[in-house]
C-alpha cells in the first residue's frame, strides 16, 4: 500500500479552512505517516526542525488546532505522541498500471518505430509513482525510476532517504540513491531521534545559576568591583 502525495497535495490547496502553517505541517505529518502502523510519530524536534522553528509552543498551537479541525487525531504510545490522519489519507492498495499514451510513441533504441504493442521506456516510467517521486523530489522520471527499483516501489523510503540527504546539505541523486542502496533510514532517524530527546533530557536537568543582579548590574556600570562569582548567589 503506497501513499498518494499528488492528489493529497491538490486537496490540502484547495482547503480554504487551514492557512500556510497548517497546511503544512498536515503536509510534513502525512510525509512521516507509516502505512505499515496506520499513524505517524515524529518527535517535536522533527517537527519544529522541518517547520524551521526553535518554539516548541508553535508546533503544539498547530497540532492542536489541526486536531480541533478534525484533520488528526493524537494519542499517546508511551512518551511519544501518535498522529492519525483523518483527512485527505489517500492511500494505493494495488501499483498503479502503466498506461499507454495516445500521443505517438517515440523510437525505439534502433531508431525505428516501435511495433503496436511495444512500449518505449517514456511510456513505462510514466505512472503516479514517477509523478509522484519527481514532484516531491524535484529529479527527473528516469531518475526517479531508479530510485523507485532501489526502493522496491516504496515511495516512502524515498521521502526518508531524500529528506535524510536534505538534512546533510547533500539532497542530490547520487547520494539519495547510495543512501538507499547503502542504509537503513529509517533506524537512522529513529536514533538521531533518540539522541536529540537524551541530550534534551542532559540540558533539561542542569539547574539554572542565579545572581544578585543588582549587584551584577552595579559591577557592569563599574560602581562596584565585583567579580562574576562574587554576584552569585
Amino acid at each position: 500500500m503506497t501513499k498518494d502525495f499528488l492528489k493529497f497535495i491538490n486537496e490540502i490547496e484547495k482547503d480554504t479552512n487551514l492557512n500556510i502553517e497548517e497546511s503544512y505541517l498536515l503536509l510534513v505529518l502525512f510525509k512521516y505517516h507509516n502505512t505499515d502502523c496506520g499513524y505517524a510519530f515524529p518527535s517535536y524536534e522533527i517537527l519544529m526542525s522541518d517547520l524551521k522553528t526553535k518554539r516548541r509552543a508553535k508546533i503544539s498551537k498547530l497540532l492542536k488546532s489541526l486536531e480541533k479541525k478534525g484533520y488528526i487525531s493524537i494519542k499517546k504510545k508511551g512518551k511519544k505522541n501518535t498522529y492519525y490522519i483523518l483527512k485527505y489519507l489517500f492511500l494505493n492498495k494495488s501499483k498503479s498500471k502503466t498506461t499507454k499514451q495516445k500521443h505517438d510513441a517515440p523510437v525505439d533504441s534502433n531508431g525505428n518505430i516501435p511495433v503496436e504493442g511495444q512500449m518505449h521506456v517514456e511510456e513505462i516510467i510514466n505512472t503516479k509513482e514517477h509523478e509522484e517521486v519527481a514532484a516531491i523530489t524535484g529529479f527527473n522520471k528516469k531518475q526517479a525510476d531508479e530510485l523507485l527499483k532501489v526502493a522496491d516501489n516504496k515511495i516512502e523510503k524515498i521521502v526518508q532517504a531524500f529528506e535524510y540527504s536534505k538534512s546533510r546539505g547533500k539532497a542530490v541523486f547520487k547520494y539519495v540513491s547510495w543512501c538507499l542502496k547503502n542504509l537503513d533510514i529509517s533506524k537512522l532517524i529513529k536514533r538521531e531521534t533518540n539522541k536529540v530527546e537524551k541530550n534534551k533530557l542532559k540540558f533539561d536537568n542542569f539547574e539554572p545559576r542565579e545572581y544578585d543582579y543588582d549587584k551584577l548590574e552595579k559591577s557592569l556600570l563599574g560602581w562596584e568591583e565585583s567579580t562574576l562569582t562574587e554576584c552569585m548567589i
